[in-house]
């Protein structure tokens, strides 16, 4: 349907930024009939009509001597190019009903997409291995000409998925070959998230030359610091201090057996883990920097594994 889907996916990307400015008005265009179709979700759109039903099969395929499983979308009437699309922190990962929606969208756009499946991610953790998924998955259907016609193929990452994608991107095995990065909803600076989680704050961006920082401050939603705190439960090395932040993580979201109960307060807890709720608990933006570098080794090496700031992307 669209003579150049990479310029098409730009344009859509556009289209997604600027209708939450505005009330959009659809329109004609391919962009328009693309974003109608993501706004209908599993629904029916004009795009849907005009376009073969995508065809999504379940797959395995072995890269750098793992296997790793896949969501594999194809245009009926043939790809014109390819993509891995990574989606953030969600149970149902690739089956999510919004990644299955965005997915079926790209596959109307004539794109081949793939979408990985990322056990740890589902199941709230968060690595440095992660990354090298992301680039097992594109090294795979990159190696399908079928699939990516004329090298024609890139990666896209929603919220979490974002750092994974752009660290992937860098991986020697695969740079030459990336062709375009969409990022949505991701994030640059993992202290800066972390800030935000903890206390809340987070930095105003301000013209170029102006030498004071301006901080604005918003409540952090309850599911993405229990996501955060959940995705370390693992990396503490005593079971009863994984044990209390499980209860710390379920008092935030609200989801105890009684909900009247107090908040969990720590006791006699290990020093990684006593490193790990300082953080937490801590509400002065200005202290987040000292509190990460107190975190367990094992803990900061995992944190700049998925971190876009701690690396070189010139």
């Amino acid at each position: 349907m669209c003579s150049n889907p990479i310029s098409m996916l730009a344009r859509l990307a556009l289209c997604m930024a600027l209708s939450g400015c505005t009330t959009p008005d659809f329109g004609d265009s391919e962009a328009g009939l693309a974003l109608e179709d993501l706004a209908s979700g599993l629904a029916t759109s004009r795009l849907a009509a005009q376009t073969p039903r995508p065809t999504r099969e379940s797959i395995s395929f072995m890269t750098g001597g793992e296997d790793h499983a896949a969501d594999l979308y194809q245009p009926p009437q043939g790809a014109r190019a390819g993509i891995v699309l990574v989606p953030g922190v969600a149970a149902r990962g690739r089956r999510d009903t919004r990644v299955v929606a965005i997915a079926n969208t790209l596959t109307r756009l004539d794109f081949t997409v793939l979408v990985p499946d990322m056990p740890g991610v589902r199941r709230y953790r968060m690595r440095s291995s992660d990354v090298h998924e992301v680039a097992d998955a594109f090294a795979w259907l990159a190696s399908r000409p079928a699939l990516a016609p004329s090298g024609h193929i890139g990666i896209a990452g929603f919220s979490y998925g974002v750092g994974p994608v752009l660290l992937a991107a860098l991986q020697s095995g695969i740079r030459d070959r990336v062709r375009f990065v969409l990022a949505v909803g991701g994030y640059y600076s993992l202290e800066n998230v972390i800030t935000y989680l903890t206390t809340g704050y987070y930095p105003v961006d301000q013209p170029t030359g102006t030498g004071v920082s301006i901080t604005n401050h918003l409540s952090p939603h309850p599911y993405s610091e229990a996501a955060f705190i959940r995705s370390n439960l693992d990396l503490l090395e005593r079971p009863v201090d994984r044990g209390f932040f499980r209860d710390y993580a379920a008092h935030i979201t609200g989801n105890r057996m009684d909900e009247n109960e107090d908040e969990p307060v720590p006791s006699h807890l290990a020093p990684d883990a006593q490193a790990f709720y300082d953080l937490l608990a801590n509400h002065l933006p200005a202290q987040v920097l000292n509190l990460l570098d107190k975190l367990s080794p094992r803990m900061r090496t995992e944190l700049d594994g998925i971190n876009p700031a701690a690396h070189d992307l010139s």
